[in-house]
């Protein structure tokens, strides 16, 4: 370990010594002749003491220009006097770190007066609070202070202002004495950044607020901050009566589990850096870095803050006191206690030097050697090598003692990455900057400003210190499971969106931080899948579903007494978590695309079933008993089972009236009808279940939503278009009376079975398919739909063979299944079959996992990388390049086979 010695044997030799090394110490001496003398005739500690009383003298002057100047003159004057006693080695650090926190309070107190003075007003009610270093009476060589400004709205008067505008005016003239830089340089840098939330408050904020604050959202970085609290300037009876209430906030007799958690996970993110190169840096942050400073000073505070409560001898500003409360309690190896007592002396000794030579508010080691050089003769080393062994040696004690604090609870919390995490306090930690760039944040201040501003409770999740607590404990593995997407801006815009959603977080985050592969598949989730994001988004409580998934499978028993609308509500409800979980198994590999499509299908029909006889009883309740029977039928994707996300359902109604109900019939099925669309979907407080489109029916948009059997049987076989006998192919029967539904396919079929001549039906389709090539064409090159060869190309070969091929092959709705009938027909070759249902896997694969992340676009460019190892991994090729080679070859054949069974897309004009 360093040992510090002295560089002569007087006070005045010493200064003298350190001036030649230190460029700052000499450019002192000359700025401060009088000083320089005092110090030679009476010392060090008389000069100290002469530095004050200039600086209490400077509140009586008559300006703010002199009482500025004034400040600064006795500013160097204690510089010289503190540099003079420490090169000496004629004080103790605690002497050393007293005396220019001695010198602080008194400056503070001249420039808060002088700024009273200046605007007329009384001192009453107002004050400011000394935290940091300066609360500890610890303040470093060129330390800037910490503090927080406060008054008491019933007693500070502002004059002609209201008390918090002149409060703050105040305190805002008083900074600006004691930091501007003129040209006899500055008194001290001041920060007021660790007053309550100091983005949307004032400088100097009120007690009460601050009151509630503390109260309500108060971290537990705060606490620790308060620890160290006490008056520096101002009302002292105000701020006594301030920090009595505040007492239960910053020494709580019972600490929580999760506030212990809380505490330990800040630890934990402080500093997370380790490894035998980084004590070996020569160039190291003596306070932040590992091994360093701020790791004496944690180790001390994170037992105060959960022992304190109960042991009001823990209740010490000063660090080394703190230290020795808990060796004497027990709570700390004694040996442990005099090895930091020891490391903290020599590195705060050996960060005073560092800031000797150019009065720079830094803690970091010279990268030059000549400079390091400098530092190592004011600790009096000659030895460079020796200097820097030295310090690492000391850094590896603080950093194994400090590691090993916790030290089970750390092993539970291991996380991948090295280095920095923290998000407390004011200022953007360096490393935890550099760390989230590490991981592919591209704007890490932006991150840590939005975790900033979780913490102080700025969203409903952590308006509890539990939540908040939760919140600490989560950040590493959260963090590091967003770098892992591959996406960690958007993952972390979209967690974002999805946490300032939640009405609670207690609950949401106790689950993810129990099941790791939860949180896992929630980032990845949020990262890859935009729709499923929103939808997360609006409805948090899914992420339950992931949790609870027994149970869920079968639809709800309606509540037959609760109105139309409750039941619609309850539907909705059920089908919200079923798709969330299907679109989640999906994109995660759970589940496959072909059964992915039969999944969403199947949902569907429940919902349709519950909602048609929901629809049904509400239309008897107020139109009367139903005159006959009624069946939905589904075409289209649904009536395929190959629904995708967000699929909507093309459906027919068609009804049989009763003998003695055929005159009101038409009335009440139409009433019905519209009831089941509405039901299906209308927006509610749970949101919408599908868009219906009925312009499949019979006339189209001209014709009734509900069909008699016999206009439905008319119509198809009398005035249906060919285009309409084609989406009869996939008509499928999914709620309603089962003989009226077979009665209906039968028509399907006979319709089909007696189409227009073969010439007639060929020119009518492929008219249909270069008329929607023209008017409908690709949006992208993914409009897996409409490509050249894409699944529009693939259902119109389907389709065309199966008008063609008689009462054998004229409705079956599945794609599979008509290829393979088709084929056993001959209206397919062996070669064209097997091409077709290689190439509808493929497409449906990516249309599924396409249609669940990112809706309708349909241009690669905008995938995330994510989505494209994911649709690469779906159709089992090594990577995006690969698939989109594969696509255009698989689109490629598909509209070959229809330039041969169709036409081309387009005439030859």
């Amino acid at each position: 370990m360093i040992e510090i010695t002295s560089l002569a044997t007087s006070e005045a030799e010493a200064f003298q010594t350190g001036s030649e090394i230190a460029p700052y110490l000499a450019r002192a001496a000359r700025r401060a002749p009088r000083a320089i003398e005092i110090l030679n005739t009476d010392g060090a500690a008389a000069l100290h003491a002469w530095s004050l009383d200039q600086a209490r003298a400077a509140a009586g002057l008559e300006t703010i220009d002199e009482v500025m100047t004034a400040l600064r003159q006795a500013k160097l004057a204690n510089h010289i006097a503190v540099a003079a006693l420490d090169l000496a080695q004629r004080a103790a650090l605690i002497e050393i770190t007293g005396h220019l926190t001695e010198f602080a309070d008194v400056a503070v107190e001249s420039a808060l007066q002088a700024a009273l003075k200046a605007r007329g007003l009384s001192g009453d009610g107002i004050f400011l609070i000394a935290l940091g270093k300066m609360g500890a009476f610890e303040l470093n060589y060129s330390s800037d202070i910490d503090m927080a400004a406060f008054y008491d709205p019933d007693v500070f008067d502002g004059g002609k202002l209201a008390a918090s505008e002149a409060a703050s005016r105040v305190v805002r003239d008083a900074m600006k004495i004691l930091q501007e830089n003129t040209g006899d340089g500055y008194v001290f840098r001041t920060d007021l950044r660790l007053r309550p939330d100091p983005s949307s408050t004032p400088l100097a904020v009120s007690t009460q607020m601050a009151s509630i604050y503390y109260e309500s959202v108060g971290q537990n970085w705060e606490r620790m901050v308060w620890i160290k609290a006490r008056i520096c300037a101002g009302d002292r009876g105000a701020a006594e009566k301030f920090l009595e209430v505040l007492e239960p906030f910053v020494w709580r007799r019972h600490m929580d589990y999760w506030a212990i958690a809380d505490v330990q996970a800040i630890k934990r993110m402080i500093n997370a850096k380790a490894g035998s190169s980084d004590m070996d840096d020569a160039a190291a942050d003596l306070k932040l870095g590992p091994g360093g400073i701020r790791e004496v000073e944690f180790f001390v505070q994170t037992q105060q803050i959960i022992m304190g409560g109960r042991n009001d001898a823990l209740r010490s500003r000063k660090t080394l006191n703190g230290l020795h409360a808990l060796v004497a309690l027990g709570a700390v190896d004694g040996q442990v206690g005099t090895d930091l007592e020891q490391a903290y002396i020599q590195l705060r000794g050996v960060e005073h030097r560092i800031q000797m030579l150019e009065d720079e508010q830094t803690h970091s080691l010279p990268q030059d050697e000549a400079t390091r050089l400098k530092v190592a003769r004011l600790c009096g080393v000659d030895d460079l090598k020796a200097f820097d062994k030295g310090i690492a040696e000391t850094r590896r004690v603080v950093s194994q003692h400090y590691r090993d604090l916790f030290a089970e609870e750390e092993r539970k919390a291991e996380w991948a990455a090295k280095g920095n995490l923290v998000f407390t306090g004011v200022d953007d930690d360096p490393g935890t900057v550099e760390t989230l760039a590490s991981l592919g944040f591209s704007e890490p201040s932006r991150v840590i400003s939005a975790i900033g501003n979780w913490h102080r409770g700025k969203t409903p999740a952590t308006r509890t210190e539990r939540g908040r607590g939760l919140l600490t404990a989560l950040l590493p593995d959260l963090l590091n499971a967003m770098s892992r997407t591959g996406e960690p801006d958007m993952a972390f815009n979209r967690f974002s969106r999805f946490f300032e959603g939640l009405r609670s977080g207690v609950q949401t985050l106790s689950m993810l931080l129990a099941e790791t592969t939860l949180l896992e598949d929630l980032v990845t989730t949020l990262a890859i899948a935009p729709r499923l994001s929103d939808t997360l988004a609006r409805r948090p409580g899914l992420l339950e579903a992931l949790i609870s998934q027994a149970g869920q499978e079968y639809p709800p028993a309606l509540s037959r007494d609760a109105d139309f609308e409750t039941q619609m509500d309850e539907v909705r409800q059920w089908q919200n978590e079923r798709a969330f979980l299907i679109g989640h198994r999906l994109l995660h590999s759970r589940l496959p695309a072909p059964q992915a499509a039969l999944a969403w299908s199947d949902l569907a029909d429940a919902c349709i079933s519950l909602m048609a006889d929901a629809a049904a009883i509400e239309t008897a309740r107020k139109y009367g008993p139903q005159p006959g029977h009624w069946v939905v039928g589904a075409l289209g994707k649904l009536g395929g089972k190959e629904l995708t996300a967000g699929s909507d359902l093309d459906l027919i109604i068609v009804y049989e009236p009763s003998e003695d109900g055929a005159e009101n019939a038409p009335f009440w099925f139409a009433k019905f009808a519209q009831r089941l669309i509405t039901a299906l979907s209308a927006e509610t407080a749970e949101g919408r279940l599908y868009e219906v489109d009925m312009r499949l029916r019979p006339s189209g948009r001209a014709g009734p939503v509900a069909v008699s059997v016999s206009a439905f049987d008319r119509y198809q076989h009398d005035e249906a278009w060919t285009w309409e006998l084609m989406a009869l192919t996939r008509l499928r029967i999914v709620a309603g009376e089962v003989a009226l539904g077979e009665q209906v396919l039968e028509i399907a079929r006979h319709a089909i079975v007696n189409r227009p001549d073969e010439a007639a039906c060929r020119f009518d389709i492929l008219d249909m398919r270069q008329r929607l090539w023209r008017e409908r064409p690709p949006r992208g090159d993914w409009d897996i739909k409409l490509a050249d060869g894409g699944l529009v190309d693939l259902e119109f070969i389907l389709q065309q063979e199966m008008l063609l091929s008689g009462n054998e092959a004229s409705v079956i709705p599945t794609v599979r299944d008509a290829i393979d009938r088709l084929a056993e027909t001959g209206a397919l070759s062996e070669e064209d079959a097997g091409t077709l249902t290689s190439a509808f896997q493929f497409m449906q694969c990516l249309q599924q996992i396409q249609r669940l992340a990112v809706g309708a676009e349909l241009t690669a460019e905008n995938f995330s990388r994510g989505l494209k190892r994911r649709l690469a991994m779906a159709t089992s090729c090594e990577n995006f390049s690969q698939l989109e080679s594969r696509y255009v070859a698989v689109t490629k054949a598909v509209s070959s086979i229809r330039c041969k069974k169709i036409g081309p897309l387009a005439t030859e004009s």
